[in-house]
């Protein structure tokens, strides 16, 4: 595997764990959990992103990872389908921020992986063409 490929899976992977551990941590630390609160008066609101991140966010990095790694036809594909996973939200809390005011950390964490994501997908998709 060429560098830059074992570089993106390891990337993926840390993504995908990272996912895990921070609504880990929204869960065991009040205060951590407020910082990325979108509206504190309403949990429910943050509350919703949980399963499709952990479903779609997470699933779709680790599995990736996997494809990258192991340089499986199907690594560009899945690739694209996590970067959407992680722009589409970053994109809503663009919109939520600029309307609500709220929202800031919880934007300000997703902007550089959903970048980098997109990044991977654009030279994952180069490599393989």
């Amino acid at each position: 595997m060429a560098r830059p490929a074992r570089f993106y899976a390891l990337y993926l992977a840390a993504q995908a764990v990272v996912g895990v551990l921070l609504w880990i941590a929204y869960a065991a630390s009040p205060t951590v959990r407020g910082w990325f609160e979108l509206l504190p008066s309403h949990r429910p609101v943050t509350d919703a992103f949980a399963l499709a991140d952990l479903l779609v966010a997470v699933v779709a990095s680790a599995v990736s990872a996997i494809g990258v790694d192991r340089e499986q036809s199907w690594a560009v594909p899945a690739v694209a389908f996590t970067a959407g996973a992680m722009i589409y939200p970053t994109f809503y809390l663009i919109a939520w921020v600029s309307y609500a005011g709220t929202g800031r950390a919880a934007l300000t964490i997703m902007l550089a992986p959903a970048t980098l994501t997109c990044w991977i997908a654009y030279q994952t998709w180069r490599a393989n063409r």
